[in-house]
């Protein structure tokens, strides 16, 4: 539990970094998070890969592993990818989980004693509106109000209400469409997974 809290100040610490870096037009060699593209992700691979390493060794993984993944790795590392500003792998991340483990649930054991609130919907809610996805965005942060993820974890209720307002704000033409996780993959991602 200390390591993983102190893994998470670290990313805090380095993610809050970049943020100011960005802000400033600059670049910083805290961290390859700071090595941003333009265009339907935000992290160069060579970043995601660094992040995917990174998240791997938290879950008591090892950093090269590819295959069978646990569920919460895809969670950890959707979120991270999310925190970061990329949405379309977070997408792909959140949503590989939501298929391996859909039971949303606060203080749901990861691994060992690593507890965290497992609130899935939520959060692929908030990537999909990210990316404009609005048909996407809707039913997940339904799917997130049936499983009463705002009521079992610690979602401040103005998030919550931004969300929605983002999405009844839309036209009612954009809220229709597909949602599967394979109309989200990206080649370039595909590559870096």
């Amino acid at each position: 539990m200390r390591r993983l809290t102190l893994g998470l100040a670290i990313a805090g610490v380095l993610l809050a970094a970049m943020g100011t870096a960005v802000a400033q037009g600059t670049t910083t060699a805290l961290d390859p998070l700071a090595q941003r593209v333009e265009g339907p992700v935000s992290l160069t691979p060579e970043a995601a890969d660094a992040l995917r390493r990174r998240v791997l060794v938290e879950c008591g993984l090892p950093a090269d592993q590819r295959d069978n993944l646990p569920w919460y790795f895809h969670f950890e590392y959707g979120r991270r990818l999310l925190d970061a500003g990329d949405a379309r792998r977070a997408v792909v991340q959140l949503s590989q989980s939501v298929e391996m483990n859909p039971d949303a649930k606060a203080e749901k054991r990861l691994y060992g004693m690593w507890f965290t609130d497992y609130l899935p919907y939520f959060q692929l809610a908030e990537a999909h509106a990210s990316l404009g996805n609005w048909p996407c965005a809707a039913n997940a942060l339904r799917l997130s109000r049936n499983a009463g993820e705002a009521e079992m974890g610690d979602i401040p209720g103005d998030r919550v209400r931004a969300l929605q307002q983002s999405i009844d704000s839309q036209d009612s033409s954009k809220l229709t469409g597909s949602c599967k996780k394979d109309e989200m993959l990206d080649p370039v991602i595909a590559a870096a997974q």
